[in-house]
Parts: structure tokens; sequence; C-alpha cells
């Protein structure tokens, strides 16, 4: 029997660890978020919210398994351009010590939409942009109007302007951003080397320095002579590894497509196309 009973035993400590195991693996690879309520922190979402032009649109602070330790937080809101630097001042001087990742839609003059995205280690609450948000805003107001955009700086230093939908006229009511790429650039204050990418559902490319005019004008004449509805070449990860421009344009366009993207002089003109079924 104490055979009997030691293997039972064994057996049932081994069914303990290894289900203790299993919840490990469970929490390691859960994103279940644990609130953690913080008075700093509530004091910093209501200071937000009392700023007239500032709408909250949520915020969370919060821990994950499996160590349920180093307390995150998020605050997301839409934000009046002219309320922007409130926000700025009530979060760098909050007394919430720890770091925040920010939503911040603003509302420019000009009646645009721009997400700021904002989240760098070691800044604590203070939403720091990577830019100078008010000249990009005055020059996106003169270049577009009614677009909502993300504009952010990635980790790579490209100033990022990506559309959440297409306008109503399509590719061609993104080209002034392609246009004009290299006047954002400046006026957000990046180095007069830094790409910019402009994306959209149907549009993805990336503006290197001094190419903002032939770029553009190679867009413009595949939209408008050619009938082209999507245009990528962002140099974004591949399917199958390999760089390429891809087009949707009609069947009898795709000769001509593939020639002007050749006689571009830009570094795509090397690249294969490749033509996308049309939607």
């Amino acid at each position: 029997m104490r055979r009997r009973g030691g293997l039972v035993a064994g057996g049932v400590a081994a069914a303990g660890l290894a289900l203790g195991a299993t919840i490990l693996l469970w929490w390691a690879i859960d994103e279940t978020h644990f609130p953690r309520t913080d008075a700093a922190f509530d004091q910093l979402t209501d200071t937000l919210s009392a700023i007239p032009g500032v709408t909250l649109d949520g915020s969370e602070r919060w821990v994950e398994s499996p160590t349920f330790s180093d307390a995150r937080a998020w605050i997301g809101a839409t934000v009046d351009e002219s309320a922007l630097d409130a926000v700025r001042e009530a979060a760098c001087l909050s007394p919430y010590p720890d770091d925040v990742d920010w939503a911040l839609r603003v509302s420019t003059d000009g009646g645009n939409a721009v997400t700021l995205s904002i989240g760098e280690e070691g800044t604590g609450p203070c939403p720091l942009v990577g830019l100078d948000a008010a000249p990009l805003f005055d020059r996106l107001d003169d270049v577009v109007t009614g677009l909502a955009l993300y504009a952010n700086v990635q980790a790579d230093g490209r100033l990022s302007l990506l559309a959440e939908e297409d306008p109503a006229d399509g590719v061609g009511g993104l080209l002034p951003l392609v246009a004009h790429a290299e006047d954002l650039r400046d006026a957000a204050g990046m180095d007069s080397t830094t790409a910019v990418e402009v994306g959209a559902p149907s549009l993805g490319v990336v503006v290197a320095a001094g190419e903002q005019e032939r770029l553009s004008a190679m867009l413009s004449a595949l939209v408008d002579e050619h009938g082209v509805t999507r245009y990528f070449a962002d140099g974004g990860p591949q399917i199958d590894g390999v760089d390429k421009v891809q087009v949707v344009a009609p069947a009898e366009e795709h000769r001509a497509v593939e020639a002007r993207v050749r006689d571009s002089g830009l570094p795509v003109a090397d690249l294969p196309v490749r033509f996308l079924p049309s939607d």
C-alpha cells in the first residue's frame, strides 16, 4: 500500500506541476489587462478632461501576467489644435511619475485630423512628439483638407504620414502629400536628409530626400494618364522577400505603366512591377 500510495502522491504532484507550468505558459502569452488604479494618474486624466477643447476618449493603467508588475498607462484624447500646448503642460507638470503611452487626435485649424502616437520610455507622462507639431499642422492645412492621418517618427527616423482612409478621389487626393513631402518634413523640424513615408489603403511610398518632384510627377502621370488606382512601393516586408512595385491599373495600361516606372529615374525603376487584380 505504501508503494501504491507513493505512486499516487507522486502522480498528483506531477499533475500539479504540469498544471502550474501550463498556467504559467498561458499567463506568458496572455495579454489580459489587470487594472491598477493610481490617484496621481486619475488626477492627470481629470485635469485633461477639464481643459477646454479636450475630449478624453479613454484611459487605462494596468499590469499583465505573469509578473503583474511594472504598470503601464495609456491615455487617448481628441484635442483642438489650440489646446495641444495646454495638454502638454498639464501632463508634464503632473505628479504621476511613470511613462504614459499617448494617442492624441488633433483637430487642426484647417479641417484635418492628425493622430500623434506617443510613447517613449523614460519620459514620464510628458507627451514628447519628436517633431514640431504646430508648424507641421499649419503646412499640412495648406496642402490638404479633410484628411484623417497618423503622424509619427518611425524607429529608423523617417517621418510617417498615414491616412486612415482614402479620400473621395482616391490616390489623386493623396498626391499633394507626396508633392509637398519635403515641405512637410521641413515644417516638422526634421533633418533635410530625412525620408517621408506617405501611406493609405491605396498608396504606399517613401519619398527620399531630393525625390519629391520626380516621384510626384510619375505618380500624377500614372493616375491621370494611365488610370492607376493603387500604387505600393514603400520598401516594406514582402511575402516572397523580393522588393517590388505593386500596381492596380487597367489591363490595357500595364505596358505603359511599367514604362513610366522604368523611365522615372527613381530607385524603383529597377524593381519588378507586379499588377494586382482590381477590386
